[in-house]
């Protein structure tokens, strides 16, 4: 199993940049810039002191084939730091790998995107494994500028709560009360929900998340207010636990859970539930991954289709996904995403199930155009669009569901501009009315007034 560690700590220090001296530093130093420069932060330099620090530490961790942080690294950098953090990794295929895990993961995140100014990057492989590590610092006395005030447009509505949980439910509440079914998934990760967003478009329910310590009381009292006929907790034991399902068995007629031994199983348990009448049409995605799934998501709901998840790395369909396909009736196939997360020898599996007469690919070259490629594809109108983050997937997971309630695309964007093909899409749809999924601190205000990313 890959794993990752991260967290944000307040002491580090640096000095001048200079060139590269670990495998990877070069790669994971202009992901870092790209993914800030998106967000309208500005580019951190490399420094050659503090990724010597970092390839020590990497050197370290896979001679005790064992991944910690160092607990030395304020200490051993220079000094004159103000605030400092560290990431570490192990096990990822390449440095591109271990920066999409670092994004994807909220405290890693907030260390790319933190107010540093230095940065040392370590990457290598040893003893079977690779190990990352990454070191930030602040250095300078120069004050941050205050961040800009939120703006407002006409036709941009945003829904957003205090966190992920909070705003799952301001997304629920554009439903009225007494919706047949209420999905509630883990807000800790993305998988489960992925299938079901379109399950709970098809039936006219929100998706609602829970940590898995317990279900919040606003999270409750939504579902009361919703009085839903029955509640489909998604997921196995391991991620939502029987004392979940027990709190939220007093709180509709009807509950069960929709749970297989990985998410590829709950994926197809959750469609084969929800979708009991012969369907024409079916996505599919990577399971390794959310971005492409969540656009995938909005356009399935749109037509009443599923998503399956599939290792998008594999040897072929497997069995049991491909006697679900002849069961549904499949006979249109679509993958989300390019070859890189859903593989030829895949598709080929796919083009090989019998009863699928056609199957297509929509694809760009990374998640933001592929995102647009979906939805282009798949609308021919679209007075309203949903837009969310692609750099984390709590958000739109449960506006995933909203957006195919609505036949509506979402959008996954960078958190302070909007592609330029977005951009043309909603003109060319003529689009009236825009929501943000999330508060200001995942869609600033580039995404309000549709700026272009660079």
């Amino acid at each position: 199993m890959l794993t990752i560690l991260g967290v944000l700590a307040t002491g580090l220090a640096l000095s001048a940049p200079s060139p590269a001296v670990a495998a990877g530093e070069s790669t994971i130093l202009a992901l870092v810039n790209q993914a800030r420069a998106a967000e309208g932060r500005g580019p951190l330099k490399l420094n050659s002191a503090m990724s010597s620090v970092s390839l020590a530490w990497a050197n370290q961790m896979a001679a005790n084939g064992a991944m910690t942080h160092n607990p030395s690294y304020s200490s051993q950098i220079p000094s004159g730091w103000t605030r400092a953090a560290e990431n570490v990794a192990r096990g990822w295929s390449s440095p591109e790998a271990v920066h999409e895990a670092w994004m994807n993961s909220p405290s890693h995140r907030t260390n790319i995107m933190g107010d540093y100014t230095e940065m040392g990057i370590a990457f290598i492989t040893s003893g079977g494994s690779t190990w990352a590590v990454e070191n930030f610092g602040k250095y300078g006395a120069s004050v941050a500028a205050p961040a800009p005030a939120p703006v407002t447009a006409v036709g941009v509505d945003r829904l957003s709560g205090s966190n992920r949980y909070a705003t799952a439910v301001a997304i629920s509440r554009e439903y009225d009360p007494g919706v047949s079914v209420v999905y509630v998934a883990t807000g800790t990760n993305y998988p489960d929900a992925l299938s079901a967003a379109p399950a709970a478009a098809k039936q006219g329910g929100p998706l609602l998340l829970t940590p898995p310590t317990g279900v919040p009381s606003y999270v409750r009292a939504e579902i009361q207010r919703l009085r839903p006929d029955l509640i489909v907790v998604v997921g196995g034991t391991s991620v939502l636990s029987n004392g979940i399902y027990a709190q939220l068995a007093g709180l509709a007629p009807r509950i069960r859970r929709d749970g297989g031994s990985n998410r590829y199983e709950t994926s197809r348990i959750v469609i084969e539930r929800a979708f009991t009448d012969p369907v024409e049409k079916a996505f599919f995605a990577t399971g390794a991954n959310f971005p492409d799934a969540l656009s995938a998501s909005a356009a399935a709901g749109n037509t009443s289709s599923p998503v399956f998840l599939i290792n998008g790395t594999g040897s072929g369909i497997d069995a049991a996904t491909a006697a679900l396909i002849k069961k549904l009736g499949v006979t249109s196939a679509v993958i989300a995403g390019g070859t890189g997360v859903v593989s030829t020898r895949m598709e080929q599996s796919l083009r090989a199930q019998r009863g699928l007469d056609t199957v297509e690919r929509y694809a760009g070259t990374n998640r933001y155009t592929t995102s647009s490629r979906i939805n282009s594809l798949s609308f021919d109108e679209a007075p309203q669009v949903f837009f969310a983050v692609g750099t984390g997937f709590a958000d739109a997971l449960a506006g995933a569901a909203l957006a195919g309630f609505n036949s509506a695309p979402l959008y996954v964007v960078p958190g302070n501009c909007v592609p330029k093909d977005v951009v043309s899409d909603l003109k060319a749809y003529e689009t009236t009315n825009r929501v943000l999924l999330g508060g200001t601190g995942v869609l600033g205000n580039g995404v309000v007034t549709l700026t272009p990313c660079r």
